[in-house]
């Protein structure tokens, strides 16, 4: 009896460690708790260091720019920023330059800020 009871603890406890190791591949472990701070298409977006209340390395760190703006994060945090679907977890930068997202939409979503280019006519 207590060999069948030990047999069905273990066996639970393996479905278990197999079903949330799957919850939780890719990294997901860093998001757990947190509610994403945007969405867009298939991803939810993740900013640990806002969400986490992280210090951040206070300095500006730029995306990019156009003829009008630069697009810049407002400390160093780009390393931070995720980009979570189900079939991947990717960083902000490499969305970025994968052309997953455009600078504009970073800025509308809140995610990165901008600033008039002192010489834009």
């Amino acid at each position: 009896m207590e060999k069948k009871f030990l047999y069905g603890i273990i066996v639970i406890l393996v479905i278990l460690v197999i079903v949330f190791g799957f919850k939780l591949k890719n990294g997901d472990h860093l998001f757990v708790g947190l509610e994403p701070k945007a969405h867009y298409k298939q991803y939810r977006i993740y900013d640990i260091i806002e969400q986490k209340g992280l210090a951040c390395a206070e300095a500006i760190e730029i995306l990019a720019s156009d003829e009008t703006y630069e697009y810049y994060f407002n400390c160093l945090k780009s390393d931070r920023i995720y980009f979570v679907s189900d079939e991947e977890v990717i960083k902000v930068h490499e969305a970025y330059d994968r052309k997953i997202i455009t600078k504009e939409e970073l800025y509308d979503l809140g995610i990165i800020d901008r600033l008039v280019k002192t010489d834009a006519k």
